[in-house]
């Protein structure tokens, strides 16, 4: 059989299709479904034998809108921690806090009471919670600047007989907690006390001017020379004074705030102590007490003396009158008792015992003699 001109030799190499041949042969063979010839691309990939390395992937990057979304949530989240961490609260154990609402969808009003040394609790957002002293408080007027305030201060205040007089105080006390929110909201906000400069602030207004009314009230019934010298008197008036302190407060405040240092929740509200620390007169005035003192004081001592010189008197009289009633007989006693005698006469039956010792010679112990008459008849 002759061969076709065009077709090749499967043994000629010379005849081998490429790939751009395979492509016209299909183009020129009609389908057999009557559809377009299919087209083959050569994607100049060499067959799995004998090829090279693959060629690298391109990397995948991470889409930007992901990464814009977390730094937006981490800014949103950074603004938001403060405004969490201040729902967040807790009271130390000298601090008692009231909570009221006042977040910025809610009016203010009042919450709950945080006793002290609570632990750390959730609050409510922008819900504030004022912290008041829970422990024994003071408020001292004294001339030393280590206590009370950084100035030398006394209280003035009158005597009977109008004598100005310097008191340095003290006044002990504790906030009564049972009446935390009307004194919150009757005194606290107005003065901040909830800080410390308002605290004291609202101590000082309070306090001073009614330990002056106070003490003006008690001193004005005694003189100057009770209330420097008589120390009884010292503190009954300061009783008063506490009593008199408490009852100002409560009318002038509206309310008992203020309670013993002793004062415990729920058990009762008794007056603030008052101390009277020290009381101090014009300096001439003292002079004048002292020499009085002293004055009193000599009158007494010579009063004294006068007293011991009668009694003097008294026993001397007395003795001269036993004196003379015993007569001779007392000297001749006496001597004899003494040995300035030897012999003594002693009439008879006259009822005199006399107890004498003889008189040694030399060498000799003297001996106690006593001689004894008899009573004469009849008595």
């Amino acid at each position: 059989m002759a061969d076709r001109p065009d077709e090749a030799d499967p043994d000629d190499d010379t005849g081998a299709d490429t790939g751009a041949d395979k492509t016209l042969d299909l183009e020129g063979e009609p389908s057999l479904l009557g559809a377009a010839a299919p087209e083959l691309v050569d994607s100049g990939r060499k067959s799995r034998r004998g090829r090279g390395p693959r060629p690298e992937r391109p990397r995948r990057r991470f889409p930007v809108g992901l990464g814009v979304l977390a730094v937006v949530l981490g800014v949103v989240l950074l603004a938001l921690t403060p405004t969490v961490a201040s729902g967040l609260v807790k009271t130390p154990r000298d601090k008692i806090g009231i909570s009221y609402g006042g977040g910025p969808f809610e009016g203010v009003h009042y919450q709950r009471t945080v006793p002290p040394g609570s632990s750390l609790s959730w609050n409510g957002f922008f819900d504030p919670l004022y912290k008041y002293p829970s422990d024994q408080q003071n408020y001292i007027v004294s001339k030393s600047t280590e206590e009370g305030t950084a100035t030398a201060d006394v209280v003035q205040a009158p005597s009977k007989d109008r004598v100005l007089i310097e008191f340095q105080v003290a006044v002990y006390f504790k906030l009564n907690t049972d009446s935390l929110q009307p004194f919150h909201e009757q005194l606290g906000l107005k003065y901040k006390a909830y800080t410390d400069e308002g605290w004291d602030q609202l101590i000082e207004d309070t306090f001073r001017q009614q330990i002056e009314n106070a003490l003006q009230e008690e001193t004005r019934r005694s003189n100057v020379a009770d209330l420097y010298g008589d120390a009884e008197l010292l503190i009954d008036i300061q009783d008063r004074v506490q009593a008199t302190l408490s009852a100002n407060l409560t009318a002038a405040l509206g309310g008992q705030f203020f309670c013993s240092p002793e004062f415990e929740p729920g058990e009762g509200c008794e007056d603030p102590t008052f101390i009277v620390k020290s009381l101090t007169v014009p300096e001439q005035v003292a002079k004048a007490y002292e020499s009085n003192r002293t004055s009193q004081v000599q009158i007494v001592t010579k009063e004294n003396e006068v007293q011991q010189r009668e009694a003097e008197a008294e026993g001397i009289e007395a003795l001269s009158d036993a004196l003379a009633a015993a007569g001779d007989d007392y000297v001749l006693l006496k001597a004899i008792e003494s040995g300035d005698i030897d012999f003594w006469v002693i009439p008879d039956e006259s009822g005199l015992t006399l107890t004498t010792p003889d008189t040694p010679t030399e060498g000799e112990e003297g001996t106690t003699t006593t001689t004894t008459t008899a009573p004469p008849a009849g008595g």
